[in-house]
């Protein structure tokens, strides 16, 4: 089963932004990054961890002036993404969701769908950029 650890320090949220995979939807950008190595082992029990992806959410004043408003936002997009995990997030990824001002008029569905959209296009990008890596193409 995978377990969603979130990201809250802000030195973490700029290092995935720097070395980061992105694709953009109508509500939401969504950057992914590998973990870093320390996460994947526990060296109180010796081994490996569990599977894990780490999640960090951002909406930013710009989306809305209101607490209340960028709260709410912020909970669709935690929900849509912990709906969503089991089936399209990867294991040991780092992943920033940044909300955009349209998140405010869209529906829970529009949101789903967008994240979906991107979780499933971001690591379809990996896999091409690997392959071509693996062939010697640019």
């Amino acid at each position: 089963m995978l377990k969603i650890l979130s990201i809250k320090k802000s030195a973490e949220f700029q290092k995935i932004g720097k070395k980061c995979e992105k694709f953009y939807s109508h509500t939401l950008l969504l950057l992914s990054a590998d973990s870093p190595k320390n996460y994947s082992y526990n060296p109180e029990k010796n081994n490996n961890a569990a599977q894990f992806c780490r999640v960090g959410f951002t909406v930013a004043k710009t989306v809305s002036k209101l607490a209340v408003s960028r709260n709410l936002a912020k909970r669709r997009l935690r929900e849509a993404f912990r709906a969503l995990a089991p089936r399209f997030a990867k294991t040991e990824f780092d992943y920033v969701v940044i909300a955009r001002k349209e998140i405010l008029n869209a529906d829970y569905k529009k949101i789903l769908g967008d994240l979906k959209f991107c979780l499933s296009k971001i690591h379809q990008n990996n896999l091409q950029k690997n392959d071509k890596s693996t062939r010697g193409e640019k």
